[in-house]
């Protein structure tokens, strides 16, 4: 019995081990650098984004969800985390800066990124990445519910890591 009880306690305390060694080390997946082109006609690649966590928004002009999402991107782009609209699968005569400003956003667009979100998987509309300063996407989402609570909890975990580089 005795070393029943010794057999189980060491069981559990190697899976205890494990389970902090992995959380401690946990991984995401690194963005490849994009070369984003801005509606105002300037590039911005992402690499020059290093050291600032950011969110990448991929949508469209015509899609419902994106305007139903959008407003919480806003407060989280007021709040200090960089919002990037990511502009795509959209109609020739579009103009989403011109959509966005209408809208009271006041985050910039790329446009004409159907490569780019071809080149990361992305197929629908909207997809939002949550990047850290280091490049690593810490969450994707296709969410288009403004209340959703992890929306808001990957912005602040983002904005704490900017907090943290100003102390």
């Amino acid at each position: 019995m005795k070393q029943l009880f010794i057999t189980i306690t060491l069981i559990l305390l190697s899976f205890t081990a494990y389970a902090q060694d992995t959380s401690s080390e946990a991984t995401y997946p690194k963005l490849p650098t994009l070369n984003l082109q801005m509606a105002d006609g300037s590039p911005l690649n992402t690499q020059d984004l290093l050291g600032q966590p950011y969110v990448l928004h991929f949508w469209a002009t015509w899609c419902p969800y994106c305007k139903k999402l959008q407003p919480a991107l806003q407060k989280i782009d007021d709040m200090g985390l960089k919002v990037i609209a990511v502009s795509f699968e959209e109609d020739d005569d579009a103009t989403p800066a011109k959509a966005l400003s209408e809208r009271g956003y006041t985050f910039k667009t790329a446009v004409k990124a159907d490569a780019i979100a071809q080149q990361l998987g992305i197929r629908g509309t909207p997809t939002t990445l949550f990047v850290n300063k280091e490049g690593n996407v810490i969450w994707l989402t296709n969410t288009s519910n403004p209340e959703d609570p992890n929306l808001h909890l990957n912005a602040r975990t983002l904005l704490h890591s900017i907090d943290m580089a100003t102390e």
